[in-house]
């Protein structure tokens, strides 16, 4: 249920990101930038991925799935900013997982935007994982191919610092960077006449192609994939 003070924890994020955003670099768009429900496939190459890409849309109802934290003071203020946590706690996954994914469904339905990362909390893996085209999938909304134009910090080292010299790090190197731009592709649209797992695989398809089409054209090399 949601509650008046993780709203208040959210206004004052959204008022952090309207502030501090612009002094820390330019801001582009390239492409049509999404209207109703919808699932934003975002490309996973920076801590700022979320905050940047809610500023460019300026959907501030926009929320995301998220990786769950150790720390109980992180989880909160990630539940209060983006809603929708998941864990890779094997003990745990098999009783939140789902439950969000409902959740995920149920607010996509209603005409809500939804950020999703398909390469998961491990990026430099290169890999694509399918649970953006099954919520897609489920919930009968598109699935936005969105790929971010800026510094590449998919690096261990950056994702094992503590959370506040983490963050100073990738503020540094965006600030560095001077310019980051939003493409958002082409939508994929589910096909809901034909069976699950079919339309998953296509529409993966789909999503790896537009992946690997931002990474070898913004980084110079191939894209993540799903298989």
């Amino acid at each position: 249920m949601w509650t008046p003070v993780w709203e208040a924890v959210r206004l004052l994020y959204l008022a952090l990101v309207v502030l501090i955003l612009p002094r820390l670099c330019v801001i582009r768009c390239q492409g049509e930038i999404p209207k109703g429900g919808a699932l934003l496939a975002v490309t996973h190459v920076g801590g700022l991925d979320p905050d940047i890409v809610l500023y460019v849309t300026r959907n501030w109802q926009m929320r995301a799935v998220y990786g769950q934290r150790t720390p109980r003071v992180a989880n909160f203020l990630l539940q209060s900013i983006w809603r929708f946590g998941v864990t890779q706690d094997p003990q745990k996954k098999a009783a939140v997982n789902p439950k969000t994914a409902l959740e995920v469904v149920r607010y996509l339905r209603k005409g809500g935007q939804v950020m999703i990362f398909p390469e998961g909390h491990r990026p430099w893996e290169g890999r694509l994982y399918p649970g953006a085209a099954v919520l897609a999938h489920r919930a009968g909304v598109p699935l936005i191919p969105v790929g971010l134009e800026g510094p590449d910090l998919r690096m261990p080292e950056i994702h094992e610092l503590p959370p506040p010299r983490g963050l100073w790090r990738v503020a540094q190197e965006v600030r560095k960077h001077g310019t980051i731009t939003v493409h958002f592709g082409p939508p994929i649209w589910p096909q809901p006449d034909i069976a699950e797992e079919e339309d998953v695989q296509r529409m993966m398809q789909g999503l790896e192609q537009a992946f690997d089409n931002f990474y070898r054209t913004f980084l110079g090399q191939p894209g993540p994939r799903w298989r």
